[in-house]
Protein backbone atom coordinates (compact mmCIF):
# COMPACT_ATOMS: atom_id res chain seq x y z
CA UNK A 1 0.00 0.00 0.00
CA UNK A 2 1.64 3.61 -0.99
CA UNK A 3 2.72 6.32 1.54
CA UNK A 4 2.25 9.58 1.05
CA UNK A 5 4.73 12.12 3.08
CA UNK A 6 3.35 15.23 3.50
CA UNK A 7 5.82 18.53 4.07
CA UNK A 8 5.54 18.30 7.86
CA UNK A 9 7.03 14.96 7.81
CA UNK A 10 3.71 12.60 8.79
CA UNK A 11 2.74 9.67 6.44
CA UNK A 12 -0.60 8.18 5.35
CA UNK A 13 -1.24 4.88 3.75
CA UNK A 14 -3.55 5.19 0.87
CA UNK A 15 -4.52 1.89 -1.51
CA UNK A 16 -3.84 2.67 -4.51
CA UNK A 17 -7.16 3.34 -5.94
CA UNK A 18 -7.52 6.03 -3.63
CA UNK A 19 -4.90 7.98 -4.68
CA UNK A 20 -5.34 7.91 -8.26
CA UNK A 21 -9.12 9.44 -7.15
CA UNK A 22 -7.64 12.56 -5.60
CA UNK A 23 -5.45 13.04 -9.32
CA UNK A 24 -6.08 15.17 -11.90
CA UNK A 25 -6.50 14.42 -15.54
CA UNK A 26 -3.08 15.52 -16.22
CA UNK A 27 -1.64 14.31 -13.13
CA UNK A 28 -3.16 10.85 -14.05
CA UNK A 29 -1.70 10.96 -18.14
CA UNK A 30 1.75 12.01 -16.51
CA UNK A 31 1.76 9.09 -13.76
CA UNK A 32 0.76 6.91 -16.92
CA UNK A 33 3.77 7.46 -18.71
CA UNK A 34 6.07 7.36 -15.89
CA UNK A 35 4.69 3.48 -15.00
CA UNK A 36 4.90 2.89 -18.30
CA UNK A 37 8.75 3.84 -18.34
CA UNK A 38 9.41 2.44 -15.13
CA UNK A 39 7.91 -1.19 -16.25
CA UNK A 40 9.30 -1.56 -19.29
CA UNK A 41 12.60 -0.69 -17.80
CA UNK A 42 11.90 -3.42 -15.13
CA UNK A 43 10.87 -5.79 -17.93
CA UNK A 44 14.35 -5.28 -19.48
CA UNK A 45 16.08 -6.42 -16.56
CA UNK A 46 18.15 -9.48 -16.16
CA UNK A 47 16.13 -12.05 -14.64
CA UNK A 48 16.79 -13.76 -11.34
CA UNK A 49 16.01 -17.21 -9.77
CA UNK A 50 14.07 -17.66 -6.32
CA UNK A 51 14.10 -21.43 -5.19
CA UNK A 52 10.82 -22.37 -4.22
CA UNK A 53 9.92 -25.42 -1.48
CA UNK A 54 6.63 -27.05 -1.83
CA UNK A 55 5.19 -29.23 0.65
CA UNK A 56 3.01 -30.81 -1.95
CA UNK A 57 0.39 -28.55 -1.06
CA UNK A 58 1.74 -25.00 -0.35
CA UNK A 59 5.16 -23.43 -0.70
CA UNK A 60 7.12 -23.52 2.58
CA UNK A 61 9.85 -21.51 1.67
CA UNK A 62 11.69 -18.86 -0.72
CA UNK A 63 15.36 -18.72 -0.84
CA UNK A 64 17.58 -16.61 -2.63
CA UNK A 65 19.28 -16.92 -5.67
CA UNK A 66 22.73 -18.36 -4.18
CA UNK A 67 20.69 -20.15 -1.44
CA UNK A 68 20.22 -23.18 -3.57
CA UNK A 69 21.87 -25.42 -0.99
CA UNK A 70 19.66 -24.20 2.02
CA UNK A 71 16.71 -25.30 -0.59
CA UNK A 72 18.12 -28.63 -1.17
CA UNK A 73 18.16 -28.82 2.62
CA UNK A 74 14.70 -27.73 3.37
CA UNK A 75 13.40 -30.08 0.38
CA UNK A 76 15.27 -32.65 1.82
CA UNK A 77 14.16 -32.42 5.54
CA UNK A 78 10.66 -32.70 4.33
CA UNK A 79 10.53 -34.90 1.50
CA UNK A 80 11.27 -38.50 3.60
CA UNK A 81 8.29 -37.82 6.26
CA UNK A 82 5.43 -36.81 3.40
CA UNK A 83 7.01 -39.66 0.89
CA UNK A 84 6.51 -42.05 3.89
CA UNK A 85 2.97 -40.71 4.41
CA UNK A 86 2.19 -41.09 0.97
CA UNK A 87 4.03 -44.71 -0.53
CA UNK A 88 1.98 -46.97 1.91
CA UNK A 89 -1.22 -45.33 0.26
CA UNK A 90 0.13 -45.96 -3.24
CA UNK A 91 0.94 -49.59 -2.41
CA UNK A 92 -2.48 -50.18 -1.33
CA UNK A 93 -4.21 -48.86 -3.87
CA UNK A 94 -2.25 -47.28 -7.24
CA UNK A 95 -3.47 -44.07 -8.29
CA UNK A 96 -2.11 -41.50 -11.22
CA UNK A 97 1.33 -41.15 -11.46
CA UNK A 98 0.79 -37.09 -11.61
CA UNK A 99 -0.95 -36.95 -8.22
CA UNK A 100 1.54 -38.85 -6.49
CA UNK A 101 4.17 -36.71 -7.89
CA UNK A 102 2.06 -33.58 -6.85
CA UNK A 103 1.57 -34.51 -3.66
CA UNK A 104 5.44 -34.79 -2.90
CA UNK A 105 7.32 -31.93 -1.96
CA UNK A 106 9.34 -29.71 -4.59
CA UNK A 107 11.96 -27.95 -5.15
CA UNK A 108 11.15 -25.43 -8.18
CA UNK A 109 12.75 -22.23 -9.39
CA UNK A 110 11.30 -19.46 -10.59
CA UNK A 111 12.54 -16.68 -12.56
CA UNK A 112 12.10 -13.42 -11.85
CA UNK A 113 13.02 -9.26 -12.80
CA UNK A 114 15.95 -8.14 -10.78
CA UNK A 115 12.59 -5.30 -9.51
CA UNK A 116 10.57 -8.49 -8.44
CA UNK A 117 13.16 -10.06 -6.88
CA UNK A 118 14.18 -6.50 -4.69
CA UNK A 119 10.67 -5.95 -4.16
CA UNK A 120 7.86 -8.43 -4.21
CA UNK A 121 10.14 -11.49 -3.45
CA UNK A 122 12.88 -10.30 -1.14
CA UNK A 123 12.14 -6.67 0.37
CA UNK A 124 15.18 -4.70 1.72
CA UNK A 125 13.91 -4.72 5.51
CA UNK A 126 13.80 -1.03 7.01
Amino acid sequence: MPEIKCEFGHTLSIGTDAWVATLTLDQMRYARDQMAEKIKAAEGQPRRTVWRVSNGTICEGNYREDQFEKAADHLLRIFKAKFMEEAPDWIEKPYGYLVFERRLPSLTPELVTQHEYDTEWFPAKP
